[in-house]
């Protein structure tokens, strides 16, 4: 008996999905019946912005046509889809998009980026998947916005074996020709 109780709560502690269920046979006749909640996991976001050195020092030129001031600059993000643990409320992994671009006269350029992943004794990293990457039309121009995104599989997971729940952490991140960008994640 002690044993089923000892696994329902275990498997409680350790972050199962859905609900942990020991059936235990009492002495009196009856069953009595142990549900215990598992500890999903809790998603959130965490964000790093660094301003670089501007190759352009910063110089803001205007269009002669259109009169468009464009700014110059670069930048660094760091986007990290994070999961926690409810019950434990220890980060299980971060998965992180660090994008770095320059923009000048309304277009990105020197656009790099990578990902990153830090993960617990109970997160284990299955594979990362190619990355999606393409310029797009921002404000009219052409090559006036950087789209990137990284995703993986993660499987929570005990010592490196038995895994119990996947997750597929996904970072998005769209970078536009005056230094400002959009970013989502998904888990």
């Amino acid at each position: 008996m002690r044993y089923l109780v000892l696994a329902a709560v275990v498997a409680a502690l350790l972050g199962s999905a859905g609900a942990a269920r020991a059936d235990v046979i009492g002495g009196g006749g009856g069953t009595t019946v142990i549900n215990l909640e598992g500890d999903a996991p809790a998603f959130s976001t965490e964000v790093t912005v660094t301003d670089e050195a501007d190759p352009d020092g910063g110089i803001t030129t205007v269009d002669p046509d259109t009169g468009v001031p464009y700014p110059s600059g670069c930048r660094q993000v760091d986007v990290a889809a994070v999961a926690k643990s409810i019950l434990f409320r220890t980060v299980i992994y971060k998965f992180h998009q660090i994008k770095h671009w320059c923009w000048h006269r309304g277009i990105v350029y020197d656009e790099r980026h990578a990902w990153s992943f830090q993960g617990s004794a109970t997160a284990c990293f299955n594979q990362v998947y190619p990355p999606n990457a393409w310029f797009f039309t921002w404000h009219g121009v052409g090559q006036g916005g950087h789209f990137s995104e990284e995703h993986a599989w993660v499987t929570n997971c005990v010592f490196k074996i038995g895994a119990w729940n996947q997750l597929y952490p996904d970072v998005k991140i769209s970078a536009h020709a005056d230094g400002s960008y959009d970013s989502s994640t998904s888990n």
